[in-house]
């Protein structure tokens, strides 16, 4: 006997240039869909049709067709959608701890209930009394860390060589080298 629970499986229509998915939004959740739908923001053009309280059409197109099919864009986005209906379920159940942390906070903030004692701060303070060795492999970590992070960066702008990309940041900091 079939169980009536199992979810229809989502077929996407495909054409040459892009792939529509029809989705149900009761059993997968808005929030899931619209997260799946911007992880895609990357590869693809994302457009989302229909109604928010039934069924949402997800029409995918590829910035880049001759590197990214449609049938791929469908079957990435079908995972992603998989794996945000779980990061949402998760959030969802995580919701009252979530609640409590942040109202303890704001009590403690407030003076409203004692700060934690000293003896659990204990920890802490014991980090705080580093060996020379240790602090010379602190030093060591952050600058292999900041060369990385560099090489990383000087890798950014040989692929954007318009800076097209670059943050506000970014494009300041270029025109203050080039003097302007």
């Amino acid at each position: 006997m079939k169980s009536k629970n199992k979810s229809k499986k989502i077929i996407p229509k495909l054409t040459s240039a892009h792939a529509a998915l029809s989705l149900d939004v009761k059993t997968l959740g808005l929030e899931a869909v619209y997260g799946a739908a911007y992880l895609m923001m990357d590869k693809a053009f994302v457009s989302l049709s229909g109604d928010r309280a039934g069924k949402v059409v997800v029409s995918l197109r590829a910035k880049d067709p001759k590197a990214v099919k449609p049938k791929a864009l469908a079957e990435e986005f079908l995972l992603d959608l998989e794996s945000q209906k779980v990061r949402w379920a998760v959030a969802k159940n995580n919701l009252p701890i979530r609640e409590h942390i942040a109202e303890q906070a704001v009590l403690i903030a407030n003076g409203t209930i004692p700060a934690p004692s000293a003896a659990a701060a204990a920890p802490e303070a014991a980090a705080e009394e580093l060996t020379a060795e240790q602090r010379a492999e602190i030093e060591k970590l952050i600058s292999e860390v900041e060369s990385e992070i560099k090489s990383m960066n000087d890798k950014k702008v040989a692929a954007d060589p318009k800076g097209i990309k670059a943050s506000w940041e970014e494009k300041q900091e270029q025109g203050n080298k080039a003097g302007l």
